[in-house]
């Protein structure tokens, strides 16, 4: 019909989604037709799942004085600094897509305590968009099941 404007109401405003835990993050987006998630990104980030043992190449450091010897044991864990490191990689590439206007809105659905550390990483770009944070880790489930529970979170939480 001619002159007619068609109006999509999106039940979803929220365009992006992040689900993710400190080994693996998959980035999701809403498809316009049908509000389906499709994935748009999956990074896995294997070091997050080594032992710390398999981290740590030197031992811890030691002080000698006279006949008592003291270990000082690093400022922060080899998995703390990995966790740390993969957030910050996520973070990276999602104030990238902020910064180039791909990424409309933006939820983080995330374990504890990647979750925090996930948002401490985020630009000032991802930050603005940042519409949603849920601690829950979502990342083991998949096509229909993890549409059903991503809904059920969304739906749980209200808009930050």
């Amino acid at each position: 019909m001619a002159g007619e404007s068609k109006t999509m109401t999106r039940e979803w405003p929220l365009d992006w989604i992040v689900v993710a835990n400190a080994a693996r993050a998959r980035i999701f987006e809403r498809d316009d037709e049908n509000q389906a998630l499709r994935e748009i990104a999956d990074c896995v980030h294997a070091p997050s799942r080594m032992k710390a043992s398999e981290l740590d190449a030197d031992r811890p450091g030691k002080a000698r004085k006279s006949q008592a010897s003291t270990a000082f044991t690093p400022h922060t864990e080899a998995r703390d600094r990995e966790h740390q490191r993969f957030a910050r990689e996520v973070s990276q590439l999602l104030e990238k897509a902020a910064r180039s206007e791909r990424m409309p809105a933006l939820v983080l659905l995330a374990s504890n305590p990647f979750l925090g550390e996930l948002k401490a990483e985020l630009g000032s770009g991802a930050k603005r968009l940042l519409k949603l944070c849920v601690p829950v880790d979502l990342t083991t489930y998949q096509h229909a099941e993890l549409e059903q529970r991503v809904t059920g979170a969304l739906a749980s939480r209200e808009v930050a």
